[in-house]
């Protein structure tokens, strides 16, 4: 009797010990991703794409659960929501932690210099621009960039009263803009900015609230802009940067071959996305034609609005000092690098 006792407790234990949870080496792990954009955007497909790479990669210990169109936070309340942890992750146009640090305002006022693709994924490679934004990122917000894609290059002003070719023709209109940079570029034509969301902006068209709109191309046709304005304009002023950031506490909470696998899913995710979006944004220029009188900015036009942005160069300068003077001398230098191999 003591015999089949012994022998069952040891099977009892065996068994216990072999169906157990995972010792705390295999204990899985879970990022909410919040994002604002409609579920065919890129940006999420991008942050889909990371999610099965890592899921691959961890073999299902990481998983990324995505959650498109302000499901979780809005645009205006997930950069927060990620700094103090409420969501592990999310995208975010760079642009809108200006108000944190006049760097992140980089972008969009150093403007006609990074002008095609090439040019844009270089600059957001080198190791100088990453090193500063990263340390400001971390200092001041709590979260770490993990890949740089973009959410166009393309920027698209639309609106109902004229065709915009010129600067003075946007003059005295009342335009929304995503941020205080692109609301200073609009300033500078002689317009009038009000800021609000991508997805504010289709209703406030429609009811008139404002004259016109300035977003991205892939923004624009996506949520079909067309339906709510009468004239487009195409430009190329600046790479519109959509780092994919982490809560830096729970990053550093991760077992190191975990964050290794999370880096080279990103890092997979990242060259997708830039490979897209060129391919996008020709398809989406082609589909907004379709739809509407489109003027495509020339290289003239570029330079004459470009001289008007100065202002908001020179402003900006005064603002970062050192960093932002390194950060624009690297645009330039990326600028001249890849022109003088397209010789």
């Amino acid at each position: 009797m003591r015999r089949h006792v012994i022998s069952f407790l040891f099977i009892l234990c065996w068994f216990i010990l072999s169906f157990s949870p995972a010792e705390a080496g295999d204990k899985p792990y879970k990022i909410r991703f919040t994002a604002y954009w409609p579920p065919s955007h890129h940006l999420i497909k991008t942050a889909e794409l990371m999610a099965q790479k890592v899921q691959e990669k961890t073999k299902g210990r990481l998983i990324i659960e995505v959650y498109p169109a302000g499901q979780l936070y809005s645009q205006q309340e997930s950069l927060k929501a990620v700094a103090l942890g409420s969501v592990e992750m999310s995208d975010e146009l760079m642009a809108k932690a200006e108000t944190v640090d006049p760097i992140f305002g980089v972008d969009m006022n150093n403007l006609y210099i990074l002008t095609d693709y090439d040019m844009a994924w270089a600059y957001l490679d080198k190791p100088l621009f990453r090193q500063i934004i990263e340390d400001v990122y971390e200092k001041k917000l709590g979260v770490k960039p993990l890949l740089y894609p973009a959410s166009g290059m393309t920027g698209l002003l639309v609106n109902s009263k004229r065709p915009i070719i010129k600067p003075s023709d946007i003059k005295g209109m009342l335009i929304r803009v995503a941020n205080k940079g692109a609301a200073g570029m609009v300033e500078c034509m002689g317009a009038k900015a009000v800021i609000m969301s991508s997805g504010e902006q289709i209703l406030a068209l429609q009811r008139g609230t404002v004259d016109g709109a300035r977003t991205s191309l892939g923004d624009g046709v996506t949520r079909r802009i067309w339906e709510v304005s009468k004239y487009a304009t195409v430009f190329k002023p600046y790479v519109i940067t959509h780092p994919f950031i982490i809560n830096l506490k729970y990053y550093n909470s991760l077992p190191e071959e975990i964050r290794g696998h999370l880096i080279t899913s990103a890092k997979e995710a990242e060259i997708w996305a830039r490979k897209i979006l060129e391919e996008q944004e020709r398809d989406y220029l082609a589909t907004l034609k379709s739809h509407m009188p489109v003027h495509v900015q020339s290289d003239q036009e570029a330079e004459e609005w470009g001289k008007l942005y100065m202002p908001l160069t020179e402003s900006w300068l005064k603002k970062t000092g050192e960093k932002g003077k390194a950060l624009r001398d690297l645009m330039i230098e990326t600028r001249k690098e890849i022109l003088s191999k397209k010789k």
